[in-house]
């Protein structure tokens, strides 16, 4: 057999995983910029380094609460 039980549950947590993290992206650096502009700031100095690393902590969230709910991981 190609795929156990436990290979398919790990590739659904990675799909599901990428999909939500290309989603938290396309929103947090389409939002953060117009939130710096509203409070003032050029948001092409502050938005460069903040979209990666909001965007990693929260990848990485996404992919813990995914395994967690995917049941046999």
């Amino acid at each position: 057999m190609l795929f156990d039980r436990v290979g398919v549950a790990v590739s659904v947590t990675v799909y599901l995983t990428l999909i939500t993290t290309v989603l938290m992206a396309m929103l947090v650096g389409g939002l953060l910029p117009i939130g710096t502009k509203r409070l003032g700031f050029d948001p092409a100095i502050m938005v460069s380094s903040f979209i990666t690393t909001i965007v990693d902590a929260l990848s990485l969230l996404a992919y813990f609460r995914v395994a967690a709910w995917i049941p046999g991981l």
